[in-house]
């Protein structure tokens, strides 16, 4: 039975495994990191732990302790957030096991985060991999054993990987996808490009309905129905079940995917296709939806938004704002880079720094 530690133990998709891992299955989570936040979800996350028999600890010399660990699962936020946390946890993890330990990061990151992160954890003498998820909070809770449960998008250190695939699959849906450490990155960004070009194409449905048949006005059921039987051709995407749906049924807004957290998943799979050699063609649509994303933090700062928040933005009276902070954080600047940096400029200072796109071995060493 593997023994691990958790970082993002009380995080919506992490949480789960508090549940999903059993007394006599594959992992015994022995502590979980805990800031002492408090919401509903949390405590009840806190309660399945302590069911589970984890240790709550503050700080990370707590986490690893006397180093009788396998490894630590990480499960937190973007480049920003993480660089620190897998730097701290590697150098400790380096001074306390007598064996090789690992980190699994399953948090969204870019690509090139994942290839500095493996270097500087292979320095320590820390196997590392990434393995980010998508699915989202229902599919994390769902697990591996139901047809929906979360996909868990695995790469990297082949040995590594047999050793934690009785853990994946209690906790989603794992698959391999090679060798190269940064292949399961790549995947979610791949992903990614679904998903976002599939947001822009339902919401625009939307508010090309409002205008031609609701005299400009989103939501109802009419409007759902419409979209109910329309996405069911050709040009279907699982963006109006999963999330627009939600706005036109019931009016919400907020629930679904964060803007804060998608932004900046836009912003790297922009990265990616550009790293590629793909055309604008390809990169274009990331920028619009990172900058239109953009425009809702700064519209709703103090609001939480999900990303097809941005179909309301698309109505007739709306449009011009929206037009407008596009032009002026230049989504049509002729230098793709650019344009990416731009891009990121138009965040709130909070979420910029979450964003790092450029990421070295030297980072992990400085922090």
């Amino acid at each position: 039975m593997l023994r691990l530690a958790y970082v993002g133990g009380l995080g919506l998709m992490a949480g789960p495994a508090s549940t999903h891992l059993k007394p006599d299955g594959p992992a015994k989570v022995l502590r979980v990191h805990d800031r002492g936040t408090s919401d509903a979800q949390k405590d009840a996350f806190r309660t399945a732990w302590k069911a589970h028999g984890a240790e709550f600890v503050s700080n990370f010399d707590a986490l690893i302790g006397d180093g009788q660990l396998d490894g630590v699962v990480v499960c937190v936020g973007k480049n920003g957030d993480d660089l620190d946390i897998i730097a701290n946890l590697s150098r400790l993890l380096h001074e306390r096991c007598d064996n090789r330990p690992f980190i699994m990061h399953m948090s969204t990151v870019s690509a090139g985060f994942t290839v500095a992160a493996d270097a500087y954890c292979a320095q320590m003498g820390v196997g590392y991999v990434n393995y980010p998820l998508t699915g989202g909070p229902l599919g994390a809770q769902l697990g591996g054993g139901h047809p929906n449960g979360m996909l868990i998008l695995a790469s990297g250190d082949a040995g590594l990987y047999e050793l934690l695939e009785p853990t994946l699959n209690v906790l989603g849906r794992p698959r391999y996808f090679g060798a190269s450490v940064s292949a399961g990155a790549e995947t979610k960004l791949i992903g990614q490009h679904l998903v976002f070009n599939g947001c822009t194409g339902i919401c625009t449905g939307a508010a090309l309905y409002a205008q031609c048949f609701a005299d400009g006005v989103m939501g109802g059921q009419q409007q759902a129905a419409y979209f109910d039987f329309l996405n069911g051709g050709a040009g279907g995407t699982r963006q109006w079940d999963v999330a627009l749906s939600k706005g036109v049924k019931d009016d919400d807004w907020g629930t679904g995917f964060s803007v804060r957290h998608a932004v900046v998943d836009a912003i790297y799979a922009a990265k990616l296709a550009q790293e590629k050699g793909l055309p604008r063609l390809s990169i274009q649509p990331m920028i619009n939806i990172t900058l239109a994303f953009a425009f809702l933090l700064h519209k709703y700062p103090q609001r939480a938004v999900a990303t097809h928040a941005v179909a309301r933005e698309m109505l007739s009276g709306a449009a011009a704002e929206l037009d407008v902070f596009m032009r002026d954080h230049g989504a049509l600047t002729p230098d793709i880079n650019a344009c990416i940096t731009s891009s990121i400029d138009a965040l709130p200072a909070a979420v910029q720094q979450t964003v790092l796109l450029d990421v070295s071995v030297q980072n992990f060493a400085a922090s």
